[in-house]
Parts: structure tokens; sequence; C-alpha cells
């Protein structure tokens, strides 16, 4: 029986990027069953847009409401399909025959899910291409639990800006947590290895996708992310983390050197300032007062819901 498939576009004010990414969707080798946005309160023309393809169904999420996982699980849970691929509505898609090339992973019943390459945009600044080179190699690779001891936290990497889930799966491991801070996609992805199943990284199927982050946008995301670990160190407390960051510095530095991109390593250096105070904060993110959590956090919704439940 043919396996079917849904592509879910998670949107907010998304007009200059989505009518592209759903024409290519319609034009694919393997053209999906199911197109989804998830639109959160767009005031400007996503909406109108996706209304204007039959083939769209639009789903309405409240600003407030919206979390990474939460918001995900809902808009998976409205589909009927047996493999479910996700978009931020900046990942550009290049490939004809990407869906086919994502999906074709899933001929090996134990893998869960599937992470696509992201290639830099050509705005994209000089030391965020090397991230994204550094990030994102052109080698394949399958994660099992057995990988964890060697490669310890790049065993969970996921990302949902282009990624891919066998649905059953999914569900077994009861989908998305929420609310969370960050990272739905990478603590899913930790739960399905240590529950016996694999994921994968292709490289031969990738997005256009990169950001051009200030300062400040670099120690908020940085914190969100120190904090989430820190909350589920179940998962990610006795990973090695350091030690690829510290290799990041390195291959980023010395390839800025060497393309005599001086001006850009000294923004790279500030940059890696932000991302470590950041990651310090987020690590004692139990011993910071609300107005700081509200402060130094890029998602206060999640501050905001999860103190009400605890009230």
């Amino acid at each position: 029986m043919k396996k079917r498939v849904c592509a879910i576009i998670m949107t907010l004010n998304a007009e200059c990027y989505l009518r592209d990414t759903i024409e290519i969707l319609l034009r694919q080798t393997i053209i999906p069953d199911e197109i989804i946005v998830a639109d959160s309160e767009s005031d400007d023309a996503t909406r109108t847009i996706a209304s204007e393809y039959d083939k769209v169904k639009i789903l309405n999420i409240s600003r407030d409401d919206f979390d990474h996982g939460g918001s995900r699980d809902y808009a998976l849970r409205q589909s009927n399909s047996d493999y479910i691929l996700f978009f931020t509505q900046d990942a550009m898609i290049e490939q004809i025959d990407y869906i086919e090339r994502i999906i074709s992973n899933f001929k090996d019943e134990k893998v869960a899910m599937v992470c696509a390459r992201q290639t830099p945009k050509p705005e994209a600044w000089p030391y965020e291409k090397l991230i994204r080179e550094f990030n994102y190699p052109a080698k394949r690779r399958e994660n099992t639990k057995d990988d964890i001891k060697k490669y310890g936290i790049k065993t969970f990497y996921m990302s949902d800006a282009c990624s891919a889930y066998r649905k059953d799966i999914y569900l077994s491991l009861s989908g998305f947590e929420h609310p969370i801070l960050t990272n739905e996609d990478m603590l899913i992805a930790g739960r399905a290895i240590i529950n016996g199943y694999k994921t994968i990284y292709d490289p031969e199927a990738y997005v256009l996708h990169s950001h051009n982050f200030s300062f400040k946008q670099e120690f908020k995301r940085n914190f969100d992310v120190a904090a989430f670990m820190k909350i589920h160190k179940d998962i990610f407390e006795d990973l090695k983390i350091e030690g690829e960051g510290i290799k990041l510095v390195k291959f980023v530095s010395k390839n800025l050197i060497k393309e005599k991109h001086f001006i850009w390593l000294l923004r790279f250096m500030i940059i890696c300032i932000s991302k470590y105070a950041g990651t310090l904060k987020g690590r004692k993110y139990d011993k910071l007062s609300v107005k700081q959590l509200y402060k130094y956090s890029a998602n206060k919704n999640y501050w905001r819901k999860t103190m009400l439940e605890n009230l």
C-alpha cells in the first residue's frame, strides 16, 4: 500500500516565502498528499496565499498559545499521512525530488525520523556560512544508541526546519513534549534513540536555511538551549557538549583567517562571547527571577505557561 505524505509549514507573516514553498511542493517527483499551513495569526498575506491552493489546509494557532512542541504536535495529529515533513517558513526548497530523497530513508523500518541538510542562503554572513558547513557536512550519518558514547550530543541532533517523521513511531513516543522551551526535535530524537530506534542525517536532501542573528538574539537562543538541557537533564546531563563547541570555533576562526575576513572574525568572536554568556545564564535559569527569565529568554510564552501551571 502506498504511504501517504504530509508537508507541514509553520508560519507567521510568511508571505515572502510561502508561495514558492507551496509551488515547489506541488511540483515534487512525489507530490505530498496533504499540505498543512499552521499559521500563528499572520497579519500579512500568508493566509490569503495559502487559501489559493485547494490542497492546502490552514490551521489557526493563537500567537499566545504557540508552542514549539504543542503547535507542531497539533498540526501533525490533524494529518492522515504515514510520513510527516516539517518545514519552517524560511527553509527554501530547491530540489524537485526533495520529498523522494528524504522519505527514501524510511525503507529501514527502524528509522523514526530524518533530518535534511541546511545550506546557507546567498546573503548569509561569512561565519554563518562556515557554521552551516561545520554543522551540516556532506557525510550521511545513521544515529543509534551505540553512538551516544562516541558522539555525545550530536547523536541526538534533529532540526524541524527540514525534518521527516514516521508517524506511527512518533505517536508511540507520545509526540513532542509541550509546553517546551526549545529543541522539541532534539528531545524526541533522543527519546527515539534511547528506545532503540534510528535517526538519519541525510545530506542528499537539503534546503537553503540560515540566519544572520544579532548578538542579543544569539544570547537569548543559547540561554534557552542551556536551560532546556538542564530542564531535561535526564536525557542530556551526561552527554559531551563543550568539545563540539570548541571544534566549531576553531574551524570557523581558521577559515575566516584563511579567507582574510578579519572584520568578520572579530564579529564572530563577539558572537561566541554572546553565545557563551547566554549558556552560562541558561544553566542557572532556576536561580533567576521571573523578570530575569523574561529578559534573557527568546520564548516568554514558555515561562508564562509553566509558571501559571505551577501556581
